[in-house]
This record gives C-alpha cells, sequence and structure tokens, in this order.
C-alpha cells in the first residue's frame, strides 16, 4: 500500500510493472499481494491496468507513510544514519508501531528538534554519545579491567536486585573493574569505597555507561 501511495502523490498512475520495478521483485510477487489488497477492499485494479487505492487503503497507507517518514527523519537527520539505512530501518519498523508508540517517538523527535534549533548545548552532547560506542550503557560485566563507569540501572529483580543495591550499586554510582579472578570468574568490583566479589551472572544484571579520565567522579581502583 504504502509504495502504491507514494506513487499516486507523485502524480503518476500506479501499475503491477512500477511496483515490481521499485520493489525490485518479480511480477508474480506483486500480482499476489494486489489480490489480497482487492480482496480486502484497499485497492481496485484494472485487468492488465492501473491500481489505485481505496479510501480506506489510502487512509492506511497514509498512516504507513507518515511513520516511515518520522522514523527515517530520526535516523538519517537526528542520528545521523546514511540515507539507505536510514530508509531500511525504517521500514523494518513502521509497521510494527501503535499510535502510542509513534506519538511518543514523534514528540523525542520534537524535543530534539527544538533543543537543536536553540542551540542547546545538552542536544549536542546526546547526539555525541549516541554516536561513540565506547560510551554506550552495557552490562558491568563488559566492562575490561580497570575500567570506570557508571551505573544507570539494575535489571535483577527479587533478592539479587535487593542484594545488588545493597552492595551500592545504585543508579549514578561510579564503578570501577579492579581485576579479575584468574578463571575469570568473580570480577572485583570497587564500588562507595569498598570492593566486592561479583559473579558475571550477577555483573550482567548492572547496567554502566563507560567514563573516561575527564568524566570520571573518582572511583578508581
Amino acid at each position: 500500500m504504502e509504495t502504491i501511495f507514494a506513487i499516486e502523490i507523485s502524480g503518476r498512475e500506479a501499475t503491477v510493472t512500477d511496483l515490481a520495478n521499485t520493489l525490485g521483485v518479480a511480477k508474480a510477487t506483486v500480482v499476489a499481494a494486489v489480490r489480497r489488497l482487492v480482496a480486502a477492499s484497499l485497492a481496485t485494479h484494472e485487468r492488465y491496468g492501473t491500481l489505485a487505492l481505496t479510501d480506506e487503503g489510502r487512509r492506511r497507507a497514509l498512516d504507513i507513510y507518515r511513520r516511515h517518514e518520522h522514523l527515517t527523519f530520526l535516523f538519517h537527520d537526528i542520528l545521523g544514519f546514511d540515507p539507505d539505512r536510514a530508509m531500511s530501518i525504517a521500514c523494518a519498523m513502521e509497521h510494527e508501531l501503535d499510535e502510542k508508540s509513534e506519538g511518543r517517538i514523534l514528540g523525542f523527535v520534537d524535543y530534539l528538534v527544538k533543543g537543536r534549533r536553540e542551540g542547546r548545548s545538552w542536544v549536542k552532547d546526546l547526539l555525541t554519545a549516541m554516536g561513540d560506542e565506547r560510551r554506550l550503557p552495557r552490562p558491568l560485566s563488559m566492562l575490561p579491567d580497570g575500567g570506570r563507569g557508571v551505573v544507570t540501572r539494575v535489571t535483577a529483580g527479587g533478592l539479587l536486585r535487593q542484594r545488588l543495591l545493597e552492595m551500592g550499586f545504585v543508579p549514578g554510582t561510579e564503578v570501577c573493574h579492579c581485576s579479575t579472578a584468574p578463571l575469570g570468574d568473580p570480577l572485583v568490583i570497587h564500588v562507595r569505597g569498598c570492593e566486592v566479589a561479583l559473579r558475571k551472572t550477577e555483573a550482567v544484571s548492572v547496567w554502566i555507561c563507560p567514563v573516561t579520565g575527564e568524566d570520571s567522579a573518582g572511583a578508581s581502583c
């Protein structure tokens, strides 16, 4: 539907050949898809002629098209992905979004755009951090020996969550991975002035953002 809609708003009439060429698929594949659209009263098709969306088909196609444009803008214009990759991600996501999800993404994008337009420094800092894989959140178990990070969340539940929080792994706390036992387990972590032993199966529930020397608030091994 989205491709037919895109052809229609360009001022052209859609045909099976147009769709096959645009999508890079065989005509037989397009014909089968068109039959399903016609059966669902979402499109009309003149035999060996043009295709057209019904009012309901156009309404649904517009919803998909709008989501696609929002997502493409987010991944290309905001996050800096190349156009083809941004479009590919948008195509993969657009059919999974409901109205509530789309609204929240759109609100986030508008907030970023407004901040960028007003020259807010936090926008630049955020986009820089998002583009630097070294600073992306990860489980504490992935932090190398000597590495430091700030706890962002604890994903464990129940008694393990309570134990981790009591040990000091509270969001906002800086930690340091001091060393790893010879056999790879446990990890020795410096947190709030103490060194604690944490198994990898436990450390995977503590998520951190790595920090560099200039960003560090002081936790060290």
